[in-house]
This record gives C-alpha cells, structure tokens and sequence, in this order.
C-alpha cells in the first residue's frame, strides 16, 4: 500500500485512519478508496455528504463475504447511507417461487449493511425520499439512473461506481476526487436538437435517452428543444435508458438542470464537439427496436424499472379503473415500500390490485429470474427501456416494449397492443 501513498494527497484524518485510529475496517475502506483513486488519477480525496450502496443485490458467496465482515468488525457508516434495491421482496419472497437458499444469502446481505447504519429504503429511485442531496453536494452514490439523475436534476456530483467503493465511501466519508467532481469535467460538449413536438411521456423520454446513450460515448450531452418541463417521473426514465444504452453519467437539460440555465452554460461558453439533430423516424425506430418479439399472445407485463414512484402509480390508477387483467395474464409492478405506503394512502393501491395487479416491494424487475414465473410463461411486455434492454436475459421471456397505457390495454385482453406514441402523431 506505501506506494500508493506517495501519490495522493492526504488530510490529516486520512492518515488517522490509515494508522489504524477508527478501527480496522476504516483503514481498510481507506485503503480500497487510495488504490481506486490512483487507478483513477485522483491526486487527491473528497469528503462526501451521502451514500446510496449499490452492492445490495446477492450475486454470490465473495460478496457477501466482504460485506459481513466489514459489519463483523464493527464498520459504521458516517454520512447518510440508503441502500439499493436487494434481491428479495422481503415481506413476500415465499409466494414468488424463491429458493429459500439463496433469499437467506439475500437477507443476511442486507442485514449486513443495515447493521453498519445503511437505511433499508431498499430502492433504485434514492431521489423520491425525503432526504436528497443539494446543488453541489460530493456524494457517491451507486445505481446507474441515480447516478445520471443526482447529476443532472440535482446538481449533486458523482461518478458511476463499482461495488465496495460505495459502502467503503460511506464508513470513511471519502472519495476519489475526479471526474464528475471536478467542475471542469461537467460541462456539455454534445448538442442534442429535438423537434418540436407535443403530447410528451415516460415513453418519450425512454426512447430519447436510450438513442442519445447509443451515440454519446464518453461526452456530456445536452439537450436542446424541449419545451415542455419534463416532471420527475420522465427524467427519472431519461436517466435510466441513458445509462441503460451508454456509459452516461450526466446530461444537461436547458432549463432543468441546475447548471444549465442556457445552452452557453451548459456547454462551459465552448462550442459543441458535435451535433445530432434527432428525427421523428429515429425516434419510432428505436421505439420499435426495444421489442423483441411481435408476438401477440401476452403472459406478463412489468413495470417498475426504476422504481415505480407515487407520480407512475397516480398515472395508472386512472387507466386501470372499471378494467380486468386478462386471466391468463400476470401483471406485476416493482416499487419501493416508502412509495408503496404513500400510494396506499392516496388510494392507487386498492384501485389497482381490483384491476388484478400484483405488487411487490424491495426488489426491482432487473432483480428478477425465469424462476419466478411459470414455465408457461413466454411473453412479456414493459413501459421500462432499461428492462426491455435486460429483460430477455434476466427472465428468459420475449419482451415488447409500450407506453403505460399500452401496458394496460394489452393485459386486459391477454395480447399486444401497441399503438403509435402521442408524442408521434
């Protein structure tokens, strides 16, 4: 470790901890955090004011491993920390076919960073709770959508993260000061033009940022155009396919994002490195390309990947009022507990169970295997790009992808229907 040192400036309390002054498992969070930091070129570390730990999903015996006995040893986080979504629904893993194997592994997963001060929120959608970061705030925070969405919505800055550094982040409230930190790497250098259109939704915005992830690469894009203010379920799936298609951390929206109050802002009073000027054809084509079946018998629909938040469930109570789920169709929705409770309250929940859905809470779809569904069960459809993108991997199953109402109309009769977008016509 001594070589590292020598390259990264250290406070006082850096060396603290190094010396072994809060415990073992902070020297070596510390530790893992130095050596990223020099793969990343950091010359020096940043305090951060909160952790969203993305390590939360069981894929194995090493992670699990690591992560019990950094809580063995007595690890305690020391800035606000929320964990992700985990791989069970803890209330209702028994009826959802879960080997009880693998949800005891899950558990003590998320038992484990419970008892290092991690709170249970359990969700992919950190930004809907109470307590969210500020403009400019240092964080780290793990979830590729929460990622792209504290950057962009919020102002607060943060990388794309592997697992451990979150949580080794969080019990020393340090980070690697690079990339998206740093003010100069936040500027937008890739102008996106949209055409004037009207009528836009969640659908919009998920085929948008599932083309300009396609074409952005490593740039910052900012875009340009549109005139109705997006509300925060439409960026919460911009940010999601973003990510889901490309390696995007950070867009500028005019008007939305805290730093972007012009197009001269947003780009850092520098001209753009290049331009795509979006198509009404580019957009349909990705709209139909996130199908990848055209059958029209339906099995499943899923929704809730990000999260579902109260803003998706007061847009489905409507469509699924006086409405049945075809019998041979499942209809499943992923969200948080905290929304869950708060949907419960305004009345979606009663009205949406009498439409025959399901609801599950503290997993998400992307969490999702084939065996949780019957053999029988081959086709599904989704409003999500990021689990149209994973899906067929993830379940084994066919998956068309629609708008929210489409979802609806299809299950009610057990087959596809997918009209053209609004947004389209």
């Amino acid at each position: 470790m001594n070589e590292f040192i020598h390259q990264i400036e250290l406070s006082e309390r850096d060396q603290a901890i190094l010396a072994g002054d809060e415990g073992r498992a902070a020297q070596i969070a510390l530790r893992v955090i130095l050596k990223i930091a020099v793969m990343q070129d950091a010359k020096r570390l940043v305090d951060i004011t909160s952790v969203h730990v993305g390590g939360s999903i069981y894929t194995g015996q090493a992670s699990l491993k690591v992560i019990e006995t950094l809580a063995e040893m007595g690890a305690k986080v020391c800035v606000p920390t929320s964990i992700n979504a985990i791989s069970i629904d803890r209330k209702r893993w028994k009826e959802q076919n879960i080997d009880p194997e693998f949800a005891g592994y899950a558990d003590r997963l998320a038992t484990a960073f419970e008892k290092m001060g991690a709170k249970p929120i359990f969700s992919c959608t950190p930004y809907v709770f109470p307590e969210v970061p500020k403009l400019g705030d240092d964080i780290v925070w793990a979830e590729s959508n929460a990622i792209v969405y504290s950057n962009s919505v919020l102002g607060a800055r943060t990388n794309r993260q592997g697992d451990f550094l979150d949580i080794c982040a969080a019990i020393v409230g340090r980070a690697p000061y690079c990339g998206l930190h740093l003010e100069e790497n936040r500027k937008g250098n890739f102008v996106i033009n949209i055409p004037k259109l009207d009528n836009l939704d969640s659908s919009f915005y998920t085929v948008l940022g599932y083309l300009i992830g396609k074409h952005a690469g490593a740039d910052i894009p900012v875009i340009c155009g549109i005139e109705e203010k997006p509300n925060q379920e439409n960026l919460k799936y911009l940010s999601s396919t973003l990510a889901t298609s490309g390696a995007v951390g950070m867009f500028h929206m005019i008007g939305v994002t805290p730093e972007a109050p012009t197009l001269e802002a947003a780009l850092g009073n520098k001209p753009a490195t290049r331009t795509l000027n979006v198509t009404q054809e580019e957009l349909l084509s990705v709209f139909e390309k996130l199908s990848t079946t055209k059958q029209e018998k339906l099995d499943l629909v899923l929704v809730g990947s990000p999260h579902f938040t109260l803003g998706d469930f007061a847009e489905l109570a409507p469509l699924v009022d006086g409405k049945q789920v075809d019998a041979g169709c499942d209809f499943l929705i992923t969200t948080s507990q905290y929304v869950y409770e708060q949907a419960q309250k305004s009345g979606y929940i009663k009205r949406i169970e009498a439409f025959g859905a399901r609801i599950s809470t503290d997993i998400c779809l992307c969490m999702l295997n084939a065996d949780m569904f019957p053999v029988s069960t081959r086709t599904a459809m989704t409003n999500s790009g990021k689990f149209a993108h994973y899906g067929p991997g993830l379940v084994g199953k066919d998956v068309s992808f629609g708008s929210l109402a489409d979802c609806v109309n299809s299950a009610q009769v057990g087959k596809r229907i997918i009209s053209r977008p609004q947004w389209l016509q």
